[in-house]
């Protein structure tokens, strides 16, 4: 009797893997292109591009929450790499932006919000959500359990991301000067996986999923391998990096999770939340550059390493962008893990139930 409902859930599931695959290969391709023609971010990029014109068009491409788990924790050890003893001196002389961090959310939490009330006509509760600068799988939870359009909250959230990866890298490379010092690098000039980095990349990317889940870290996934990789290296038992290939296919992956997410929009409907979307973007985007030439006038810190720790994208795609910039990205990830947890502590205390009203 329980024949036909195992034989969905393996037709189901052949699907997933199937869709997924296509969206990988069709990402890779976008990848490739953007390669060829020497943009930032490239694997990313290119991948998250072509993956949203193929959701658009109504391709059989997917890559779900199950997909984009196992490409993020491999980012995560890969960040974790870039954590080396010397960081937590570096961490020591931004303790002004880490300060005024809360300040700059707060700020951009009330223009944004703003944006979606008036501007886009959203109920209060959705452009509360879809206003705040958090991540989406959050904004999304906390918003639908407080009345707000999920899907809204979750299609404007997705977009602003995919204008800021898209943008950033190259508004930063365009301005940003050669940085001081190179930060370490996170990948191995070895074609294939040794067993040092089966050991310890490994056991990273295993214990870190194990433990994210159970610590119920926010972006599990993501954290909890990132910071058993950052604990092994800043402790020096092991200095172990990817492969380059593993990074950009995690980076393929991470840009098809991204364009996918458009899937089932029609092209206008698509405009318009990338048009409400972009108009927040760039009153953020905008914040992000005064605080961050403010801030590094006073300080006499990197602006385009502010400017990423500040940006309204999310954890693991600033990061990337970083490393790909020839910054340190563990500055990057200490600001953005600061943002993603004042947020989801501040968000809810912050709304009232009157406001659905």
């Amino acid at each position: 009797m329980n024949a036909a409902p195992t034989e969905r859930q393996e037709g189901d599931s052949a699907r997933i893997v199937l869709r997924f695959a296509a969206a990988v290969a069709v990402g890779a391709t976008g990848g490739a292109l953007f390669a060829a023609v020497h943009a930032p971010l490239p694997w990313v990029l290119g991948s998250m591009a072509v993956c949203a014109v193929a959701s658009i068009a109504g391709l059989p491409i997917a890559a779900g929450p199950a997909t984009r788990r196992p490409m993020a924790a491999v980012i995560g050890v890969v960040l974790g790499c870039a954590f080396h003893p010397g960081l937590a001196g570096l961490v020591r002389d931004w303790w002004l932006p880490l300060i005024m961090l809360p300040v700059f959310l707060a700020i951009a939490a009330l223009l944004c919000v703003t944006w979606f009330r008036r501007v886009a006509g959203f109920d209060p509760a959705t452009a509360y959500f879809a206003g705040m600068p958090g991540g989406i799988a959050e904004m999304v939870l906390m918003g639908g359990e407080r009345g707000a359009d999920e899907r809204t909250v979750g299609l404007i959230h997705a977009a602003r991301i995919f204008l800021v990866v898209f943008a950033l890298p190259f508004v930063i490379r365009h301005l940003h000067a050669p940085a001081r010092s190179a930060p370490i690098a996170v990948t191995a000039p070895e074609a294939w996986p040794d067993a040092s980095l089966l050991l310890w990349g490994g056991g990273s990317w295993i214990l870190g999923l194990a433990l994210g889940r159970a610590l119920r870290l926010p972006a599990w996934h993501l954290m909890g391998p990132l910071a058993v990789s950052a604990a092994l290296h800043l402790s020096g038992l092991t200095d172990f990096r990817v492969p380059a290939w593993l990074l950009s296919a995690a980076q393929v992956g991470l840009g098809a999770t991204i364009g996918c997410r458009f899937a089932g929009l029609t092209l206008p409907a698509f405009a318009r939340i990338l048009a409400l979307a972009a108009g927040s973007t760039l009153i953020l985007l905008a914040l992000t550059f005064a605080f961050a030439v403010t801030i590094g006038r006073l300080m006499g810190l990197d602006f385009a390493l502010l400017a990423l720790a500040y940006s309204p994208g999310g954890l693991p795609e600033m990061s990337m962008v970083a490393l790909s910039l020839a910054l340190e990205p563990g500055v990057v990830v200490v600001h953005h893990l600061a943002r993603v947890v004042f947020v989801l502590v501040a968000a809810p205390l912050a709304f009232r139930p009157e406001t659905r009203q």
